[in-house]
């Protein structure tokens, strides 16, 4: 059986384009539970761990999520995980999946709200970009 990679806390640094703070800070808030340690007390983290921080980096310039958006959109993910693997218990009554899948129906749509207000934001500062170059353009026109 093969070990799981572990990498050392330069590693994902390095790797990932964020400080040594960056990873402490995510750690303090919760947003990585579990941080391995060695017998020193030096960070590892594993391959799950990695996938994490990459998901929590992509939140954050992809949606431009703040911390706190990010920390809900992670619980919400991770009440899916759940959800799901309730749901394919072999016990579940038809009831029950039903339940279950209007509980997963609900994390999503709580997904969905923080794009939708990320969006919602962008497209209203695109909006103002838009209008300033157009007046922009307009004078240009004038001044000819």
């Amino acid at each position: 059986m093969s070990e799981t990679p572990q990498y050392a806390m330069e590693e994902i640094t390095e790797r990932l384009g964020i400080t040594a703070r960056t990873l402490h800070y995510y750690e303090e808030i919760g947003l990585l539970p579990g941080v391995t340690r060695t017998e020193g007390g030096h960070r590892v983290y594993d391959e799950e761990m990695l996938v994490r921080i990459e998901h929590i980096l992509k939140l954050k310039q992809v949606l431009g999520a703040s911390l706190q958006e990010i920390r809900a959109i992670l619980q919400a993910e991770e009440e899916l995980e759940s959800i799901k693997a309730s749901y394919y218990g072999d016990t579940r009554t038809e009831e029950e999946r039903d339940r279950l899948l209007d509980e997963a129906t609900d994390r999503l749509h709580t997904i969905l709200a923080h794009i939708d207000e990320k969006m919602e934001k962008l497209q209203s500062m695109r909006q103002r970009i838009v209008e300033r170059l157009d007046r922009a353009n307009r004078l240009k026109k004038r001044s000819k």
